[in-house]
C-alpha cells in the first residue's frame, strides 16, 4: 500500500479489483496513478501501475474484442460527449446541432450506441458524441480523452446522478450544463464553445479567406505552425485586419477572435 494515500485513492483501487473488463481497469488505473502521492515512497508502486497500465492498453490494442472498437477517434477540431439520463434530449439536441438524425423515442434508452455527429462554429468543425445512456465502460472512456463534455438534465437531482456517474468514472473533462428543453440550441452551442476555450482566427490568402480554432491567447507563431511548419521557419511578417484596422505584424503577436492574418514569407 503506498504511504499516505488518499481516501479516492483506495476507492479507485477498490474499484480495479472489482472490474470486469478491460475498460474499467484501465479507468481505475488512471486514476490511482492520479491520486498517488508523489514522493520518493510510492515511486516503487507508481512503476509498478504504470506497467499495469501499458499492459492492459497494449491488450486493448491487439484484440480485437468481435471487431468491436473501443473509443472514437477525435475529428474536427474538439471532440465534446454529450451525457445524460434516459430522455434528456440528447439526441434530439445532437440533431439540430448536426447533420445527423438520430432516433429519438419516448421510450427509455432509444439510443443504444454513441452517435457521431460534426458542429459547425462560425466555420469550425467540433465533433459531438452522444453517449448512451446505460453509461457502457467502453463508451465512457471516450469522455475521459474528450476536449468537454455536455451534461443534459430536466431538473436538479438528474444533474445531482450524472454528476455520480461522472465522479465514478473517473471522468476529469471539464464539464459544462444544459437543459435541452429549456435553452435554445443555438444557446447551447455557445456553452459548448465557451467550454472548449477556442477561438477563430481566419486564414487570408489571395483567393481565400478560412476559420482556424485556435486556443485564446495564441500568437501569430502558433497561427503560422497551423497553416505549415515552414511558415515559421520562413516567416518576414503578417498583415492583420481587425475590424477596420489594418496592419503589419511580427511572429509573436498575440491574436483575438475573428482576426484575419495574411502570412508573408522571406
Amino acid at each position: 500500500m503506498p504511504i499516505n494515500a488518499t481516501v479516492e485513492y483506495f476507492k479507485a483501487e477498490a474499484k480495479f479489483h472489482k472490474a470486469k473488463n478491460n475498460e474499467e481497469k484501465i479507468a481505475a488505473l488512471e486514476e490511482m496513478i492520479r491520486e498517488l502521492p508523489k514522493h520518493k515512497g510510492a515511486e516503487h508502486v507508481l512503476a509498478q501501475l504504470r506497467a499495469k497500465l501499458a499492459k492492459l492498453k497494449k491488450e486493448g490494442r491487439n484484440v480485437k474484442r468481435g471487431g468491436r472498437k473501443i473509443g472514437i477517434p477525435k475529428e474536427g477540431e474538439a471532440q465534446v460527449c454529450i451525457l445524460g439520463l434516459t430522455n434528456s434530449g440528447k439526441s434530439s439536441l445532437l440533431n439540430a446541432l448536426t447533420n445527423v438524425k438520430a432516433e429519438v423515442g419516448h421510450h427509455h434508452y432509444t439510443t443504444t450506441k454513441p452517435e457521431i455527429g460534426m458542429m459547425d462554429y462560425k466555420g469550425v468543425k467540433i465533433q459531438l458524441v452522444e453517449i448512451p445512456s446505460t453509461f457502457l465502460p467502453e463508451y465512457m472512456g471516450t469522455c475521459r480523452t474528450a476536449d468537454a463534455v455536455l451534461i443534459l438534465y430536466k431538473n436538479e437531482l438528474e444533474k445531482v446522478k450524472v454528476d455520480e456517474i461522472v465522479k465514478g468514472n473517473f471522468i476529469h473533462t471539464k464539464c459544462v450544463y444544459a437543459d435541452a428543453f429549456g435553452e435554445e440550441p443555438k444557446q447551447i452551442k455557445e456553452k459548448i464553445w465557451a467550454a472548449l476555450g477556442l477561438m477563430v482566427v481566419y486564414t487570408k490568402d489571395k483567393k481565400h479567406v478560412s476559420p482556424m480554432a485556435l486556443r485564446k491567447g495564441a500568437n501569430v507563431r502558433d497561427f503560422a505552425l497551423r497553416v505549415h511548419k515552414d511558415f515559421v521557419k520562413d516567416f518576414r511578417f503578417a498583415i492583420l485586419l481587425r475590424g477596420k484596422m489594418k496592419k503589419q505584424i511580427g511572429i509573436n503577436y498575440i491574436l483575438e477572435d475573428g482576426d484575419v492574418v495574411e502570412v508573408y514569407l522571406k
